[in-house]
């Protein structure tokens, strides 16, 4: 919008508002230079009334709401009464030239745009005349001179009236300008082709798409008939219809040319009608409005959909994927070729509802259908379940998109059924070796716990006592280094098949690692003290392997609940305490006593002075390089705590990082290893030795319960100068499966942030593959304990192999931790594993040392 001065002066240009064109007006309106002379008397007379008549003028204005929204506030008010006692005082002054006009014009324009309609404006002037009158009246004496200053007076207040209307007048007719150009704009940019025609076909105008598309300009086409200029079969006929019933056709195919030329473009045309009131006449004049969308690059790609069918459906079969079409209204169902072939049905079978629900096994039968009801009235439709094909079982996955009418009615339903028997049988693989320890078949660690943590809950509801043993196997250490570990695995094997069969079925066993077992009584002391007799006459009798007789015996501690401890944690432990005491008396069993935490000595020493060595800054780390297996390139680092104590020496990780966990330290230690971690990667790449991918810091389980976790990582990483996306974080299953919704909800803070994630150890603890899925980690890292023995053990071969495989079909990288020998290299490279660490690579090392071996080649 103009500023109201040029607006001004731009109006008075349009409207002829010169010098004469004032001077025809005021002689329109008779007045004279003897009407400035009484105005100028007039004026006199009328001294000192200015304030005061503004005062009167908005009290009256004020009192309806049309013109008190114009006044917001005092201050408003205020100048307004100002500018009205100088208007007061120009009427009357005599000096009605150029600028009194723009004037009345700019006042007339500020009206106009704040929304002061005319009639309010006029009464405005009606207003002021009604109340100036009486003044006058009163304040000229002479009969005589009244009724000439009355007349010269409204001689120019209708000049002023005249002037606003003009302003109004103006304001509307620029408005309706620029609406007709928009219209024309928006006419001539539509992408679609508009053509406007009479009654009798003659174009009257077309837009640019249309000229554009049919190489024409507008001298082509305007005044002549369209049918000599386009050429499309029929569509004479359909313009004739349009014109005799006035009803619109839509989405008309054509092929569409110039009547000239062969060339023709498929194209989809609307047909409507448009009636035009001339501006004199009644009557109206028929319009026919052609609009033509070019369907060129649709009927390429239509033809290019048609051709990728035939490479979708090979897809689908390769993938064990189908899909299906249901119309609803007429019932009729449509399977891909490779639906058939997972529900084992010939093509030719005749398809419906009830055939499908045939197929679907007995039990889950009823869930189907339920959930197919359930999307039919808008419920997402995903389920898994079981079919029957020639008398066995394979599982599907169907998922469905359901399309409904305006009132909520289906109309067709679209999906996907994929056979996932082989992804079930992983993970069902996958869900037995978290739960159960494969070489012997008992509970493992995560399960024992579960069901330990249940039994307490019961016994305290029933106020009985519960009895834990904790067992481990004496000198079995002497069977592995002098037999081997195959040897081993035996022994254990036996030996739980000893204790099963010693056991009564409501005695849980189970193996926590190596050759430590776990026992759950729900009896009292004595109880216990029977099964550990009956433990040790089952190892009464030699197990033989290789020939030999092995005699094995057991060390066992029992602890009771509650006098001995009331969390599995705590029962564990003092469980665990008893059995060192007795191992340590020669075997046999002991019942935990309160003296025997003397033993704790060394753990409280080894956690003060710990705690101390992390104050003082006395630990280091050391990088164990990890590689990528087809290359032999390192790919990234695992930074490792390392402890010298000043008396002691080196103090072993396995002695204090365990120490450190139960003594609340590891969350100080872990921060540690992460700022120095990101210290020592920034100090490479100031030194131009950057290290290649990530190093990775492990994450203990009490860290990644601390609140405020995600915050503390990224501000330890920005305060040591180092992006997130150089470190990878390592998680423990344990550590996300005590929450996982929280370590969901974590997981994908810290990946949004940019860390990496893995999952350390995996194959070790419990973790639902329906979790695993959500966590958005990258990588999976192969137990040692698996693959130090993959070799020369079937059992571990198969772990290793399955794990790979998930991950594969996950699309997560492997790990292998605990290389130590070329040839396992060579197998974990064949079963598909890219990435590796261990001794055949190298030992963990100081900065500096890792530096010398691994990244001076990489310096610049």
């Amino acid at each position: 919008m103009k500023p109201i001065g040029e607006a001004v002066e731009a109006m008075m240009a349009v409207l002829g508002l010169d010098g004469t064109a004032v001077a025809t007006r005021k002689a329109f309106l008779g007045f004279s230079d003897t009407d400035i002379d009484h105005l100028r008397k007039l004026h006199e007379a009328l001294k000192g009334l200015g304030s005061q008549f503004a005062q009167s003028f908005y009290d009256h204005m004020l009192r309806f709401p049309e013109t008190r929204r114009f006044i917001p506030d005092d201050q408003t008010l205020e100048r307004l009464k100002q500018t009205q006692a100088e208007y007061f005082d120009t009427l009357t002054a005599g000096e009605y030239g150029p600028d009194y006009i723009r004037h009345r014009l700019r006042v007339g324009i500020a009206h106009q745009r704040i929304g002061l309609e005319t009639q309010w404006y006029l009464g405005a002037y009606a207003k002021y005349l009604v109340d100036l009158l009486p003044e006058i009246w009163q304040r000229v004496e002479d009969d005589h001179e009244r009724l000439p200053a009355l007349q010269s007076l409204l001689k120019i207040v209708l000049l002023d009236m005249g002037l606003a209307i003009d302003t109004y007048i103006h304001a509307d007719r620029q408005a309706i300008l620029a609406l007709k150009e928009y219209a024309e704009l928006v006419f001539s940019a539509i992408p679609d082709g508009l053509v406007v025609l009479t009654s009798d076909f003659i174009v009257l105008s077309a837009n640019r798409a249309f000229l554009r598309r049919f190489d024409l300009t507008e001298a082509d086409m305007h005044g002549r008939p369209l049918l000599t200029l386009i050429a499309a079969e029929g569509l004479e006929a359909r313009l004739t219809e349009v014109r005799s019933s006035g009803t619109a056709q839509h989405d008309l195919p054509f092929e569409m040319g110039l009547a000239t030329g062969t060339l023709r473009m498929p194209v989809r045309v609307t047909l409507t009608g448009i009636r035009l009131a001339e501006e004199e006449e009644e009557e109206e004049e028929a319009r026919l409005l052609m609009i033509v969308e070019d369907m060129t690059e649709q009927a390429r790609l239509q033809q290019a959909l048609k051709e990728s069918e035939a490479t979708l459906l090979r897809a689908q079969a390769v993938a064990h994927i189908g899909s299906w079409q249901l119309d609803f209204k007429t019932g009729e169902i449509a399977w891909s070729p490779e639906v058939y072939r997972i529900f084992g049905l010939p093509v030719d079978t005749l398809l419906s509802y009830e055939a499908f629900l045939a197929c679907v096994h007995s039990e889950e039968r009823e869930m189907v259908d339920a959930a197919w009801q359930a999307a039919a009235k808008g419920a997402p439709y995903h389920v898994q379940h079981r079919i029957l094909v020639d008398k066995t079982t394979r599982w599907v996955e169907e998922r469905a998109e359901i399309e409904f009418d305006a009132d909520g009615h289906p109309l067709k339903a679209v999906g996907t059924v994929q056979d996932i028997t082989e992804r079930k049988a992983t993970e069902a693989r996958i869900e037995y070796l978290a739960l159960y320890d494969p070489l012997t078949g008992l509970p493992n660690r995560a399960l024992f716990m579960d069901r330990l943590k249940h039994e307490l809950a019961a016994a305290e509801r029933r106020n009985q006592r519960l009895s834990l043993l904790f067992l481990d196997l004496d000198r079995f250490k002497e069977i592995n280094d002098t037999q081997g570990h195959n040897a081993g695995d035996r022994v254990l094997s036996e030996v739980a098949r000893r204790f099963r069969q010693a056991l009564r079925e409501e005695e849980t066993l189970a193996r926590l690692s190596g050759d430590e077992f776990v026992i759950i009584a729900s009896d009292s002391g004595e109880a216990a003290t029977r099964i550990a007799d009956r433990i040790g006459n089952a190892l009464l009798t030699p197990i033989p392997v290789n020939g030999q007789g092995f005699l094995v015996s057991a060390s066992i501690g029992i602890a009771i609940f509650p006098e001995d401890g009331r969390s599995p944690e705590e029962l564990l432990k003092h469980a665990d305490i008893a059995m060192y005491r007795a191992k340590a008396g020669g075997g046999g069993y002991r019942f935990y006593r309160a003296e025997m935490g003397t033993d704790l000595e060394r753990t409280l020493a080894i956690a003060h002075r710990l705690e101390t060595a992390l104050a003082a800054g006395q630990l280091q780390l050391h990088y164990q390089p990890q590689v990528h297996l087809p290359s032999g390139r390192i790919t990234g680092a695992e930074a490792l705590a390392r402890w010298h104590d000043a008396e002691w020496g080196m103090v072993s990780p396995v002695e204090f990082i365990p120490i450190a966990e139960e003594r609340g330290l590891i969350s100080t230690l872990g921060e540690w290893a992460l700022a120095e971690a990101c210290r020592q990667v920034h100090r490479w790449q100031e030194q131009k030795c950057p290290l290649p991918g990530r190093v990775a810091v492990n994450v203990a389980a009490r860290q990644f319960e601390d609140d405020g976790f995600v915050d503390r990582m990224l501000r330890i990483a920005a305060e040591n100068g180092v992006a997130p996306s150089l470190i990878e974080l390592e998680l423990t299953e344990s550590g996300m499966m005590r929450d996982p919704e929280r370590a969901v909800e974590i997981t994908r803070e810290l990946a949004s942030a940019g860390f990496a994630l893995s999952i350390d150890d995996f194959g070790t603890g419990y973790s639902s593959l329906t979790y695993l899925k959500r966590f958005p980690v990258h990588k999976l890292k192969i137990d040692i304990s698996f693959v130090r023995d993959m070799l020369n053990d079937r059992n571990d071969y198969s772990i290793v192999s399955t794990i790979i495989a998930m991950g594969r079909s996950m699309e997560l990288e492997t790990l292998a931790e605990g290389v130590e020998h070329a040839k396992q290299a060579e197998v974990l490279l064949a079963l598909g594993c890219q990435l590796a660490q261990g001794y055949h690579f190298g030992h963990p090392e100081a900065a500096d040392d890792f530096e010398r071996m691994w990244l001076r080649g990489s310096c610049h």
